[in-house]
């Protein structure tokens, strides 16, 4: 089921724009000298969180209402179909999170510590998870147009940005931006807040299609 929606999606090209939108921030951050690893892994972070929420929204929205009635009917409910945007949104941002993660480690003349690099990667990961979430949120059959649906994406990313410590992602980012020693008590905190947010999200996008479809 995720080969089909992903399939399905590729073939419409509606991730096109979110990804490059990332591709372009990710280029701009790292195409002159980003400096220490920290500060622009922050950055990135805060970047693939509205744009993974975008590629779910995208993906979740990409069947019209007909069709989502002919998959629901194949794949055998809800709860399975929802299961499955959800591997497929985390397939799609798993590489976005691996490419902002690694890449930079290779092509900079910047010493990148394992240490860094690890924490680049679960700071990635929150914002993925947590932006999974959201687009779950912000797509059908939460907000029935996807126009709609990226209006409040925007919203809240406008909200994360102005409040910039709001856990998990700006907190994340605030860590990042930091360079001083992260306790490993406070990114294990921010990962719970993330896990939390993330089965809240689920939950509520499970129990409204369970009424609805």
């Amino acid at each position: 089921m995720i080969r089909y929606l992903l399939a399905d999606l590729f073939k419409s090209q509606r991730w096109l724009p979110p990804v490059f939108v990332y591709l372009a921030v990710a280029g701009i951050l790292y195409g002159g000298d980003p400096g220490t690893p920290r500060p622009p892994y922050g950055v990135s972070e805060l970047a693939l969180f509205p744009l993974a929420a975008w590629l779910t929204v995208v993906l979740v929205n990409n069947e019209d209402p007909v069709q989502r009635h002919v998959t629901l009917a194949a794949v055998g409910g809800w709860r399975r179909l929802l299961f499955a945007l959800v591997g497929a949104a985390g397939v799609l941002t798993g590489g976005l999170v691996l490419l902002a993660t690694f890449v930079p480690a290779l092509i900079h003349h910047h010493p990148y510590a394992l240490s860094d690099i690890a924490l680049g990667c679960v700071a990635h990961v929150i914002a993925a998870v947590t932006g999974i979430a959201l687009g779950l949120l912000c797509a059908r059959p939460m907000i029935p147009t996807t126009g709609w649906s990226l209006v409040a994406v925007m919203g809240v990313t406008l909200a994360v940005l102005v409040f910039n410590q709001l856990p998990p992602v700006g907190a994340m980012a605030h860590l990042l931006f930091d360079n001083a020693p992260v306790p490993v008590v406070a990114v294990l905190a921010q990962v719970a807040v993330a896990a939390v947010i993330g089965g809240l999200g689920f939950g509520v996008v499970y129990g409204v299609g369970r009424r609805r479809f």
